[in-house]
C-alpha cells in the first residue's frame, strides 16, 4: 500500500470515529490549509481530495468538541521531562486510566481523553513538560512522519477500537485549568526590573559593555555584574558564567563592543597550541597502559550512562553496583576493582537508602568507602565546585554515580538547541571527571516508544548524550510485568553484549542468567525437547524400518495420542503448520529431514521423515522422488 493511501485511510478511520481531521505539511506540524484546524472535517469527500496522492500530508486531528489530549514532552527546557512530572502526579493522584495512547515521532506521548469542557483550550507548560490540547487546538496523529523521519504510532494495547476513550480524570482537569489561569499571572508578577531566564546573559553583557565604555576594567566589571546578577536575575546565573561575560566584554577597547572594536578584537592574534601528533610506527611501538575496568568486561573507567524505563529497577542496580565496587566484590558475576564511590541519590531520602542498602547487604557490614548524598546543585549552579570539594575531602573516591542525570542538568544557553545542550553538559562533566581521574555513571531514562531494532534508540534526549559517553548500558523488558530483562551494553572500549538478567527479590539484586543468544538457544532446545510432536516423530522413526516414517497428518495425529498421550494440534491443518515450524529445529538438533508430497486424487498431503547424516545432501534422493511420483504424488521441497 502506498504511503499516501495509508495516510488517507487513517484519516478516514478517524473521521468515522467522529474525529475531525485536516492535512498538515509533510514531516511537519504546520497546517497545510488556509485556516488550519478550523478546516478540520469528517467529510470523506474532502478527506479524499486532500490526500489525493499529490502530497504526503501528515494527519492532523482537531481537539475540543469532546476530546482533550495530554501531551507529555521529552523536551527538558522546563527543567524536567514530562514523564517525570506525570509520574509524580500519578503517585499523588493515582494512575491515568487506560485510554488511547499515541507515541509521537519526537519521543513524547499523547494521551486522548473525553471531555466536553470548552474552557480547556490550549495549555502550554501547565506543568513542567506537560501541555494539553482542547478547544481550538490540534495534534498530529499516526501514521504521520516527524521531521526526524520517525512515525507517530498508536501503542498496540491502547489504540482506538481496542481501548475505550477514557474520561479526563477530575484531578487532571483541575490542574489543566489552574495551570492555564496561573501561566499569565506568573509572567506579570515578576518584580519590576527583574530579568527572567532567556534574557539574563544578554542583559549582563550589555551592562558589561556599558561599564567598559565608561573605563572600568575587568575586575570592576566583574564585581558590578556579580551584584547585578544576584539582585535582578531570576534565577541568578552561576558566578563562573558571570565572570565569563565580564571577561568577554573586557577584551574590547574602551567604548564598548562596537562593530569596529569587534572586528579589531577578532583580528587580534590568539595563542594557538600546536597539534600533538604521533606517527603510526611510534604509536605501534608505544607502551600504553591497558584499559582499566571497574567491572570486568562491561564497565571501563570513564563516563558511562545507564538508562531504563521508570520503575524498572535501575536505582537498585546502581546501588548494588556501588556497594560491590566499594567492597571489591563481584557484580553480576564479574570481578570489580575496589575504589571509593560517591552515590548522588537525588530522587531518594536517607530513610529509603538505608532500607534499600540493608536489604542488598543482607546482614553484611557496609563498605566504608561508599558515600551517599541526596542533595546537589545543578551544573550551572555550583555542581562542579561541590564535587571538587568532596574529592578533596575524600581522595579515595574514584567513581561517582549520579541518579538521575536530569536532576543536575542546567538551563540551555541562548539559542542553544537540545543536541548542543546535551553534548555541552556531558562534555563539561566528562572533562571535569577526566582531569581528576574519576569515573562517573549517569542514571537516565528511556522513552516509552520501543525500538526493536536498536534498544539504544530508546534513550530519551538527543544523540548528544550517547556521543559524549564512553560506555552505555540500557535495560529493556519485552513487557513491564516480565520478571526478566535484558542489559544491553556498548561503548568505545567494550564489545556490544546482551545479558538476560532477573531481579531476585530474596537478595534485592539483579542476577545474570546468561547471554541473550545463549539463553534463547537453551530455551529453544528445551521447547523442542518438550514438544509432543517431536517426541512422536522421534518414536515413530525409532520403530520404523530404515529409521524412516511416511504418513499423513491424520496418521501422525493418531500416533500422538498413544506416544505423547495428547492431541498434537487442534486439527490436521494446524498440525501441518506446526510441523513446518519445526522443520529447522528437527534438522538442527536431530538431523531429521522433513519433506511433503501430494497424494493422488484426494488432494491431501503425505509427510516424510527420515534421519540425514551430516555428510549427505539435505533433500530426498532422486529415486525417492521418483517413487513418490510413481505413487501418484508430487514432490515438494521442504
Amino acid at each position: 500500500m502506498s504511503t499516501v493511501k495509508l495516510l488517507r485511510q487513517y484519516a478516514e478511520i478517524y473521521a468515522r470515529r467522529s474525529l475531525r481531521v485536516f492535512p498538515c505539511k509533510p514531516r511537519d506540524k504546520v497546517p497545510a490549509t488556509d485556516h488550519g484546524c478550523k478546516d478540520a472535517t469528517t467529510d470523506r469527500a474532502q478527506i479524499a481530495a486532500w490526500w489525493d496522492g499529490t502530497y504526503l500530508y501528515n494527519v492532523g486531528i482537531a481537539t475540543g468538541g469532546g476530546v482533550v489530549v495530554l501531551d507529555v514532552d521529552v523536551n527538558h527546557a522546563a527543567g524536567k521531562y514530562g514523564d517525570e512530572t506525570l509520574a509524580e502526579l500519578e503517585r499523588e493522584h493515582g494512575p491515568l486510566p487506560e485510554t488511547w495512547t499515541c507515541l509521537t515521532g519526537g519521543g513524547g506521548v499523547h494521551y486522548y481523553f473525553a471531555c466536553e469542557d470548552p474552557a480547556l483550550t490550549v495549555g502550554t507548560g501547565f506543568a513542567p513538560g506537560l501541555d494539553y490540547r482542547g478547544a481550538g487546538g490540534y495534534v498530529v496523529a499516526p501514521p504521520s512522519l516527524h521531521a526526524n523521519g520517525r512515525s507517530y504510532e498508536w501503542e498496540a494495547a491502547h489504540l482506538p477500537g481496542k481501548t475505550p476513550l477514557a474520561p479526563l480524570p477530575g484531578w487532571l482537569h483541575d490542574l489543566m485549568l489552574e495551570g492555564r489561569k496561573q501561566a499569565p499571572r506568573a509572567r506579570t508578577e515578576a518584580a519590576p526590573g527583574k530579568v527572567q531566564e532567556g534574557g539574563r546573559n544578554d542583559t549582563l553583557f550589555r551592562l558589561a559593555s556599558s561599564l567598559r565604555g565608561k573605563g572600568l576594567g575587568e575586575a570592576g566589571i566583574t564585581a558590578a555584574l556579580l551584584a547585578e546578577n544576584r539582585e535582578r536575575c531570576i534565577p541568578p546565573l552561576p558566578d563562573a558564567e558571570v565572570e565569563k561575560i565580564a571577561k568577554s566584554a573586557g577584551r574590547y577597547e574602551r567604548g564598548g563592543p562596537t562593530e569596529a572594536n569587534r572586528d579589531r578584537a577578532e583580528r587580534e592574534p590568539k595563542e594557538v597550541q600546536p597539534l600533538k601528533v604521533i606517527s603510526a610506527p611510534d604509536l605501534q611501538k608505544a607502551d600504553l597502559p591497558p584499559v582499566k575496568f571497574l567491572v570486568d568486561g562491561i564497565l571501563p573507567e570513564g563516563t558511562s550512562l545507564l538508562t531504563a524505563a521508570s520503575k524498572i529497577g535501575k536505582s537498585w542496580m546502581v546501588l548494588d553496583l556501588g556497594l560491590c565496587i566499594a567492597a571489591g566484590e563481584p557484580f553480576l558475576g564479574r570481578t570489580t576493582t575496589r575504589t571509593g564511590v560517591l552515590y548522588l541519590a537525588l530522587e531518594d531520602s536517607l530513610n529509603r537508602l538505608q532500607d534499600r542498602m540493608n536489604k542488598v547487604l543482607g546482614g553484611r557490614p557496609p563498605p566504608p568507602l561508599f558515600y551517599f548524598t541526596t542533595e546537589a546543585p545543578k551544573l550551572d549552579a555550583g555542581l562542579l565546585e561541590v564535587l571538587d570539594g568532596h574529592l578533596k575531602a575524600h581522595p579515595d573516591t574514584r567513581l561517582m554515580i549520579v541518579d538521575t542525570l536530569q536532576k543536575v542538568r542546567g538551563q540551555a544557553l541562548p539559542r542553544e538547541g537540545p543536541y548542543a545542550q546535551d553534548y555541552r553538559e556531558m562534555e563539561t562533566l566528562k572533562g571535569f571527571m577526566d582531569k581528576r581521574g574519576v569515573s562517573v555513571l549517569f542514571v537516565h531514562h528511556n522513552r516509552k516508544m520501543k525500538d526493536d531494532g536498536d534498544p539504544f534508540n530508546m534513550i530519551s534526549g538527543t544523540n548528544g548524550l550517547m556521543g559524549a559517553a564512553d560506555t552505555i548500558w540500557t535495560i529493556t523488558k519485552a513487557n513491564r510485568a516480565d520478571e526478566e530483562a535484558t542489559l544491553h551494553a556498548t561503548g568505545r572500549d567494550v564489545a556490544q553484549s546482551d545479558t538476560v538478567i532477573r531481579f531476585d527479590k530474596s537478595s534485592w539484586t539483579w542476577k545474570p542468567m546468561g547471554s541473550a543468544d545463549w539463553l534463547a538457544e537453551q530455551r529453544a532446545r528445551l521447547a523442542y525437547d518438550g514438544s509432543p510432536i517431536v517426541k512422536t516423530i522421534k518414536k515413530l522413526l525409532e520403530q520404523s524400518p530404515g529409521r524412516r516414517w511416511d504418513g499423513t497428518a491424520k496418521d501422525l495425529m493418531e500416533a500422538g495420542k498413544y506416544i505423547a498421550r495428547t492431541y498434537l494440534a487442534a486439527d490436521n491443518q494446524k498440525l501441518g503448520y506446526a510441523i513446518r515450524a519445526l522443520e529447522k529445529p528437527l534438522f538442527d538438533f536431530d538431523r531429521i529431514v522433513h519433506a511433503v508430497s501430494k497424494t493422488g486424487g484426494s488432494g491431501g498431503k503425505k509427510h516424510h521423515f527420515y534421519y540425514q547424516d551430516l555428510g549427505q545432501f539435505e533433500a530426498l534422493p532422486e529415486w525417492e522422488q521418483e517413487e513418490i511420483a510413481e505413487e501418484g504424488g508430487e514432490y515438494e521441497e521442504p
